[in-house]
C-alpha cells in the first residue's frame, strides 16, 4: 500500500520484511549512529524500530530503499521525534529524498502539531537538512562525549508555539 507518490518514488508503511534489506544497506553514518545510541547489533535496533515506532520506508520503483522514516511515541516527551536513517546510496538520489522528505513532513502535519528531531552535530549536513525542512534548533544535549542538536517543528497549520512565553512567532 502506497502512502505518498511522487513519480517513480514511493512511500509504503515499513514491515518486518524490508528488515534485511535495511541492515544490508543502511548508511555508516546511521549505523554508527546506532552504535552511540548504545545499539550493539544494527538488525535488533532496526526490529526495535519497527516494533515501537510509526515507520515507513522510501524507494524508487523497481529499486532498494532510499530512507527510512517515522515518528517514535514516547511517553516521556511531549510529542513525537520524527527520525530517519538513509540508505548508502543516499547521495545518488539527494533531489528525490529532499522532496520526499518535505512530503513526510505535511504528512504528519495531518496528525501532529508538533514534531522533534534530533541529530548527531557531527552531521552538518542532516543539521542543514532538518532547517531546511522546517525544524528550528532549540538546544544542544551531551551524551557519551557525543553532542546532538535538539529540534522542535510547530505545524504550520495550527496555531501554536513551541514555549510561547519566550517565542513571539506566530504560526
Amino acid at each position: 500500500m502506497k502512502i505518498l507518490s511522487r513519480g517513480k518514488y514511493y512511500l509504503t508503511p515499513f514491515t518486518p520484511h524490508h528488515i534485511e534489506e535495511v541492515v544490508q544497506n543502511l548508511s555508516q553514518e546511521n549505523k554508527r549512529e546506532l552504535i552511540l545510541l548504545g545499539h550493539t547489533d544494527v538488525e535488533q535496533a532496526i526490529i526495535e524500530m519497527y516494533e515501537s515506532s510509526e515507520c515507513y520506508i522510501a524507494r524508487k520503483e523497481g529499486g532498494p530503499f532510499l530512507m527510512v522514516g517515522g515518528l517514535w511515541h514516547d511517553d516521556d516527551q511531549e510529542f513525537p521525534q520524527m527520525f530517519s536513517m538513509f540508505s548508502k546510496d543516499f547521495a545518488e538520489h539527494f533531489t528525490a529524498i529532499a522532496r520526499g522528505s518535505r512530503m513526510l513532513v505535511n504528512f504528519f502535519d495531518k496528525t501532529q502539531a508538533m514534531l522533534s528531531m534530533t541529530i548527531l552535530s557531527d552531521y552538518q549536513f542532516m543539521v542543514q537538512w532538518a532547517t531546511w525542512l522546517g525544524f528550528e534548533p532549540v538546544g544542544i544535549t551531551e551524551s557519551n562525549s557525543h553532542k546532538y542538536v535538539e529540534f522542535v517543528r510547530c505545524n504550520p497549520n495550527q496555531k501554536g508555539v513551541y514555549d510561547s512565553a519566550s517565542r513571539p512567532v506566530m504560526h
